[in-house]
């Protein structure tokens, strides 16, 4: 029960408070919800504000910020902060192995290495005095930084007091603070609404939050932090960095979940290399892989050499954000007559991959975020998703203006429209030579899988007037590929033999997905194909039966039977059943009995991982049910890279679990 004393209740809810935050940030066990918590700190702060003698320097309630400081005094590290040299290729880290284990001499073949993912923020020293943190500084010159006590205070990850009975007199904790992508996206969107600058990337975003004067801004930025190390460690004594990492964890500091100890310099090569791919999976940005000797008795041994040790190096990537000029904003016109703008860039490199053109969504977007052509742009890129702008990297450049669609469709002509409630405007012409070459593209990249006949083939195809329809791909012959640039017999034989499999190997769902039936994506197509079974019931049907199809509405349902209706579209599936394409259900298409039968999800946004019919397609693999679109019978939500809003909405109001990449990477076994 809680205690009538405000003394003793102010103890027990800083307590509870303290363990509160242990357990999400150290334990990732959360204890109690956020509105729990919310609801003692508030308890808490009203007892402090009525009695002032109540506060105790540990209490979460110094973490709200002080009144704004004149400038950051300088401080200097009771030991000093070195850095580390870096490497940036398998080779290098191989190279430098070899030097450890010569230098070790007979130890050498006995050395083991900790890995740390090397996060992207500010590195800083935390002091504490008989466990209660007394004072927190930057690295600056590794000998000297600046005094962020205040502001340091105001991140719920750095524990205020330290855990554990058993505490040091004196004691450094080293670590990094940063911005989670999640919240480094949110703070430049809210930047830009305000018509500030954004930041350039999640470490100038840290940087800049933690080197505030006024630390209430600092407290309203969604900063965290990893413990990493310890300098000054009066009365501890520890034999490497693998048990430094585990004891502060024992005394409430977070450390790396993703750190790891390997005893081969193979396996610090595979493990480094690989984590360059899955940094995508994160929700914080890394750049490369921090790689100790573990013992710390081989590091005093190898010493180090200018002030940076021998015994650690920086296995470093190429960054994923960059900075470059956007010389114009063009229009591509979709499938379904959607216009697409994109960026065409100055060609820069990130995250090692040469980037000249990135994606822009539409409209309302491109203007919320302040673009505009000729302006220096942040681009953005993780893992292998396309290149986004993320908005203006500084002031407009003069004579900039914002981006405005055109009013007729660049290919034909037609009027562009907007239909009310949608974000992208549409050519309306059907004829428009969009909707065959776009169809045609998606078709060979999408539903049929066409290996060696890609977007670049089907438009010179397309110019030189050889396939203007999808029977015409299937009437295509092999001579006419030869003489086409790019092709040689064994080439041109191969994307014939792939076409060819494409009549019989292509599902009717994805048969139906590839017609090209506006409003229809993978998960109605295959609701469709699963309901039908064929197309002619399909066809047959009328617009009440296609409503009883789960995702249907009566607006889309009348909209498919429209397009079944028409004769030009009856007549292009009869030519397509004649040169072979599948128009029945077969028995690999029915739902499949796994562990996950029974369970319903949705998915919305851009997977990094894979797209999302690849998704639904592992998901139905074992047994769940994929729909489009959320209802109290959804198991879960999985949410990519710009979600649906209406989805999310509806979920958060069904109490529908939200499911990250990683949840669903977790779902499937393969995290």
């Amino acid at each position: 029960m809680a205690s009538s004393d405000p003394a003793a209740r102010a103890a027990e809810l800083r307590d509870v408070l303290n363990r509160a935050l242990i357990a999400y940030h150290v334990e990732d066990e959360p204890i109690m919800e956020d509105a729990a918590y919310d609801a003692l700190f508030d308890e808490l702060l009203a007892l402090e504000e009525e009695q002032p003698d109540l506060v105790t320097p540990d209490s979460p309630t110094q973490r709200v910020g002080a009144p704004a400081s004149e400038r950051f005094r300088k401080v200097q590290h009771l030991s000093p902060m070195g850095s580390l040299d870096k490497v940036t290729t398998a080779e290098a880290v191989s190279k430098w192995a070899d030097d450890v284990r010569k230098r070790l001499g007979k130890e050498g073949d006995a050395v083991a290495y900790v890995l740390e993912p090397k996060i992207d923020g500010l590195a800083i020293n935390l002091t504490y005095r008989d466990g209660v943190l007394e004072q927190g500084a930057t690295r600056g010159d590794g000998v000297e930084g600046e005094d962020v006590t205040v502001n340091l205070r105001t991140i719920r990850a750095i524990p205020l007091a330290m855990a554990g009975e058993k505490v040091p007199g004196t004691v450094e904790v080293r670590g990094e603070v940063y911005m989670p992508l999640s919240g480094f996206n949110a703070l430049n969107e809210r930047l830009v609404a305000e018509e500030k600058k954004p930041t350039p990337n999640p470490r100038n975003a840290a940087a800049g939050s933690l080197r505030q004067k006024d630390s209430t801004i600092t407290a309203a930025r969604p900063l965290s932090f990893w413990a990493y190390a310890i300098g000054v460690h009066d009365g501890v004594e520890l034999a490497s960095q693998w048990e430094t990492l585990a004891w502060l964890r024992e005394h409430g500091f977070p450390t790396n979940p993703y750190a790891e100890r390997v005893e081969t310099v193979e396996e610090v090569v595979e493990h480094s290399v690989a984590w360059e791919t899955r940094r995508s999976e994160l929700d914080y940005e890394i750049d490369g892989i921090v790689i100790k000797v573990d013992s710390y008795a081989q590091q005093e041994r190898l010493g180090a050499l200018h002030g940076r040790p021998r015994w650690a190096r920086a296995f470093k990537w190429a960054p994923m954000t960059a900075v470059t000029r956007l010389h114009k904003i063009a229009i591509r016109v979709g499938r379904t007559g959607a216009l697409n703008p994109w960026a065409m860039l100055e060609p820069v490199e990130v995250g090692g991959v040469t980037v000249s053109r990135a994606t822009l969504h539409n409209e309302e977007d491109i203007n919320r975020k302040g673009i505009r052509e000729g302006d220096d742009v942040i681009v953005q890129r993780a893992g292998d998703v396309i290149p986004q702008v993320v908005g203006p990297a500084g002031p407009h450049r003069k004579g900039t203006k914002e981006f405005r669609m055109p009013t007729h469709c660049p290919l034909c002509g037609t009027e562009i429209v907007k239909p009310e409630g949608e974000a992208m405007h549409r050519c309306p012409n059907r004829a428009c030579p969009s909707r065959g070459l776009e169809t045609l593209i998606s078709w060979v990249e999408g539903p049929a899988d066409v290996d060696g006949v890609g977007e670049q083939t089907v438009r010179t195809l397309w110019q030189q007037g050889l396939v203007r329809s999808l029977p015409d791909l299937y009437r295509l012959q092999k001579e006419q590929l030869l003489e086409l640039d790019g092709f040689g017999e064994i080439s041109a034989s191969n994307a014939i033999e792939q076409i060819e499999s494409s009549r019989t190997r292509v599902p009717f769902s994805r048969v139906l997905l590839g017609l090209n039936i506006a409003g229809i994506g993978w998960v109605l197509a295959q609701n469709l194909a699963r309901h039908f079974e064929t197309v002619d019931k399909l066809m047959a049907a009328a617009p009440e039966e296609i409503a009883e199809v789960e995702g249907f509405g009566p607006d889309r349902a009348e909209a498919v039977a429209e397009w079944f209706a028409d004769d030009d579209n009856r007549a292009l599936v009869e030519e397509l059943r004649r040169l072979g394409l599948n128009f029945e259900l077969s028995a690999a298409e029915q739902p499949s009995e796994g562990p996950l039968t029974g369970r319903t999800y949705v998915i919305t946004g851009t997977l990094e991982r894979f797209s999302r019919d690849d998704a639904q397609a592992r998901l139905e693999a074992l047994g769940a049910k994929v729909t489009n679109s959320v209802s109290a019978k959804t198991t879960g939500l999985v949410v990519g890279e710009e979600p649906g809003a209406s989805k999310l909405a509806k979920a958060q109001k069904a109490e529908v679990p939200i499911l990250s990449e990683s949840d669903l990477l977790s779902l499937l076994g393969e995290s």
